[in-house]
């Protein structure tokens, strides 16, 4: 059965385009409608439908000069035309099919006809589509969504999720912001029979209740102000797929209750409709908070952390894979060389003991942006050194190398102390707490080492 489209028809005679917005509006599809071709590039500019049904004679602008500005408009993706036309000589033919038309139907045609030319044209559309995704994440895989590292605690990670990957099993993501649970997840994805589905990712905690509950279930046209048309939500467009919920501890107790009932009965109702509707959307949930510390303050389901914490997987910190380091940071140089048209630079043997020296609290993520900033810090063809890392990061070479420094044993002690608690007051905001933990030092002594090196 064909999956329902937003259709534009383009006629000068609001007769005919009523005609054909009923006719399809009665097998489900979405219609939207231009009386001139002005108006027809304004609406594929800001409504993107998925098919254009096109008169050729209008005054102005004909059909002709309509479809080559379509397909102008258009150029970065595939929205079929198909011209309707009262002319069947293959000159005017020929001429619309030079302009971009992908098919062509002569008045008076047949509606059974007509309708399974747009089935078709439609068909066509999705496969477009699908091969446009797929291009995208293939590339998206090879470039920067790979398991980097050799470490035992990757390698178990790894292989937890081999076990799964062709399970229809939720799964439970945990590990500190910047591990790379959503690249873990499109791992899983990518390495078990949903491959070829779609594999979308939201951020639960980046947008508001109401609006999340819209994305992920969708809504029907008026449900709500703004809601100007009917819009499918995250469970449908992953049908057969992977749906990522990042950040799911930070949820609200009712869209807790709504995320519970899809996960156990599969099925739920858009914003605004009482129609059931079922989702066999596989779910992966990931969280950098405690979600059993959650559930005992109240704060989460019990019931939902049961129901997602079918196969949890803790992600390791980077700090406690420090051997995957200068594998991960070599990868990443690759890829932004080549992003950016140079050759690969390396890195100084300096600049990988620093890098594995580093704590890392922000992760990959972290790890990544400092390559990403090395690399446009260092001339093309030079290789990266030290010069081209944070202070931050330099701090603990610094420490590494302290036993090798010239000069009176307490001010190379103290040069060390201050640079360390440097960096740890600008990593984590001056949060005291967390920097006595960092330094492995009571909040007391913290406190009197900033007064004495002057810091905050």
């Amino acid at each position: 059965m064909q999956a329902k489209a937003k259709i534009l028809v383009v006629d000068d005679h609001a007769s005919n385009v009523k005609a054909l917005s009923k006719r399809l509006s009665s097998v489900g599809h979405e219609v939207l409608e231009a009386l001139s071709g002005k108006d027809a590039i304004k609406l594929v500019e800001n409504e993107h439908p998925d098919l254009v049904l096109l008169d050729v004679m209008m005054p102005g602008m004909d059909g002709y000069e309509t479809c080559k500005r379509i397909k102008e408009a258009t150029v970065e993706s595939f929205t079929p035309i198909i011209m309707l036309t009262a002319k069947s000589e293959t000159e005017d033919i020929v001429k619309g099919l030079k302009a971009g038309a992908d098919e062509y139907v002569t008045k008076p045609f047949e509606p059974v006809e007509l309708m399974a030319r747009i089935n078709s044209m439609l068909r066509i559309h999705d496969m477009y589509d699908e091969n446009a995704y797929l291009r995208k994440e293939l590339s998206r895989q090879r470039k920067s969504d790979q398991i980097i590292g050799e470490s035992p605690a990757t390698r178990k990670c790894i292989d937890l999720m081999r076990k799964i990957a062709n399970e229809h099993v939720t799964v439970l993501l945990l590990g500190e912001t910047g591990t790379g649970k959503e690249t873990f997840a499109r791992a899983i994805h990518t390495s078990g029979v949903r491959m070829k589905e779609k594999f979308i990712a939201i951020n639960c905690g980046a947008i508001s209740e109401n609006l999340l509950e819209s994305e992920l279930f969708g809504h029907t046209k008026g449900a709500f102000t703004g809601a100007f048309e009917n819009k499918i939500g995250l469970f449908e467009a992953a049908q057969n797929g992977t749906l990522f919920l990042d950040e799911i501890g930070e949820t609200s107790a009712s869209m807790q209750v709504r995320l519970l009932r899809v996960l156990q009965e599969k099925e739920f109702c858009r914003v605004g409709e009482t129609t059931v509707r079922k989702t066999n959307a596989r779910v992966i949930a990931a969280s950098n908070r405690d979600l059993e510390k959650l559930v005992e303050q109240g704060d989460f389901r019990k019931d939902l952390f049961f129901r997602l914490n079918v196969f949890p997987i803790q992600l390791p910190a980077l700090r406690e894979r420090k051997e995957d380091i200068p594998l991960l940071a070599e990868h990443f140089l690759k890829n932004f060389a080549e992003e950016a048209g140079r050759t690969y630079p390396g890195f100084t043997d300096d600049a990988i003991t620093a890098l594995k020296s580093y704590s890392w609290p922000g992760n990959i993520r972290e790890l990544r942006n400092e390559v990403e900033r090395a690399l446009i810090l260092t001339s093309n063809g030079h290789s990266i050194g030290m010069s081209a890392l944070t202070d931050k990061v330099g701090v603990n070479l610094a420490t590494t190398d302290a036993a090798s420094r010239t000069g009176a044993l307490n001010d190379i002690i103290e040069a060390v102390e201050r640079q360390a608690i440097k960096a740890a007051f600008e990593d984590l905001d001056g949060n005291k707490t967390h920097m006595a933990k960092r330094l492995g030092i009571s909040r007391w002594t913290l406190l009197k080492k900033m007064e004495q090196y002057g810091i905050g």
